[in-house]
């Protein structure tokens, strides 16, 4: 069904009309919805090295607003009082994946936009300030009651508070004003300022949508241009006038800059893709260790076929990122920030190996029909994209 959630809008008119434009409540958008985990769990992903997690307290031992990274102790949670405070723990998603169902209602978004499933635990009065994200968030309530207020439209520029460790907005001034009870959700553009606060022990699902920022888009651009030695005019004056002060850059100089750079993109058009593709699919930095874990040798084709009929399944690594691309008569799939190349014939095979959360014997019966294709497949095993399910 292509209704976006019970509002009785399609998917394209969610987009139309709300994405990235103005915030929208949704009643009971997850009917009946017990939260999947507790705070025992989410604290004990919080005591975990190599999971991110944060703990605010806006009356900390050490002033206002004390923002502490995990790992966390039993220690840490003991001491804490019994208001104010809240803990944070990213990629919940990915460390469990039982959760990814959370995520199916959200795939009419490219799932490469999508940043992780972020959860909070908080006691009563416990919040991280008003303030605002340069993302698309939506804010599923799990467990107790959050109220929520927020502006109906971007703030940009806001002045925060200084001197502490969070960015908070020294002013907030809401348009809405929304108590939210399990399965409610709210959807806020970036940069909609907003503030929520536990009127008692409260969860909440946060599914982020990550936007490159010009200057990260700009960097990835100019590294494939490098690597590929495209773009390597120099700068060009041939127009150029006497000048009564030598060390004067003029407007004409700055103008010739501008045309000069817009040459420039003009020349990256065929590599945009891939630099699109090599940037959404990097493993994050704090994901990192984890997605190392699933490396292995590299195996053959022979040797991937004889697991395939021992029986054995693949499974898609959730620390690692896929994205996919089709220009002309090139493909390519994007892993953990490389390319992978397919011939036309094996289009169909892209969204097999970026998409499907298993590859079976049958799927692989496709895949070797293609010597390319079923060569990448072992590189993807060998970089930790898939590993073997018990």
């Amino acid at each position: 069904m292509d209704e976006f959630f019970n509002t009785g809008l399609t998917h394209q008119q969610f987009l139309d009309e709300y994405w990235q434009k103005k915030p929208l409540l949704i009643r009971q958008a997850f009917k009946g919805f017990k939260s999947p985990i507790s705070p025992d769990d989410l604290a004990g992903l919080a005591c975990e090295p190599e999971i991110e997690s944060r703990l605010i307290e806006e009356k900390g031992t050490n002033g206002s607003w004390q923002i502490s990274h995990g790992p966390f102790s039993d220690e840490v949670f003991n001491r804490l009082p019994e208001t104010h405070w809240t803990v944070l723990v990213q990629d919940v998603d990915k460390h469990l994946p039982e959760l990814q169902y959370l995520l199916d209602p959200f795939r009419f978004i490219p799932d490469w936009r999508r940043d992780d499933l972020m959860v909070s635990y908080a006691p009563e009065h416990g919040t991280v300030g008003p303030h605002t994200d340069g993302y698309d968030v939506f804010l599923l309530q799990a467990m107790g009651t959050r109220n929520w207020k927020f502006t109906d439209h971007p703030v940009h520029n806001s002045e925060q508070i200084e001197g502490i460790d969070v960015q908070i907005l020294a002013e907030f001034f809401p348009d809405q004003d929304w108590d939210l009870e399990p399965g409610d959700m709210l959807y806020l553009p970036p940069y909609v300022a907003h503030h929520g606060v536990a009127k008692n022990d409260c969860m909440t699902f946060s599914i982020g949508f990550r936007a490159p920022s010009q200057t990260d888009l700009l960097d990835a651009v100019i590294s494939n241009l490098l690597e590929k030695e495209l773009a390597t005019g120099r700068y060009n004056d041939a127009s150029l006038i006497t000048s009564a002060h030598p060390h004067q850059i003029d407007q004409a100089a700055i103008d010739r800059l501008k045309q000069l750079l817009h040459m420039t993109i003009d020349q990256a058009a065929p590599i945009l893709a891939d630099a699109l593709g090599r940037y959404v699919s990097e493993t994050k930095s704090s994901l990192t260790a984890l997605a190392e874990e699933t490396w292995s040798d590299l195996l053959t084709v022979s040797e991937l076929n004889k697991e395939f009929e021992e029986g054995a399944n693949l499974q898609r690594s959730l620390y690692h990122r896929f994205a996919w691309h089709i220009d002309g008569s090139r493909g390519t799939l994007f892993m953990a920030g490389e390319p992978y190349l397919f011939d036309e014939k094996d289009f169909d095979l892209l969204p097999l190996l970026a998409e499907n959360s298993v590859i079976t014997l049958a799927d692989w019966q496709r895949i070797k029909t293609s010597p390319q294709s079923a060569n990448v497949l072992c590189q993807l095993i060998s970089e930790g994209g898939f590993y073997w399910a018990d």
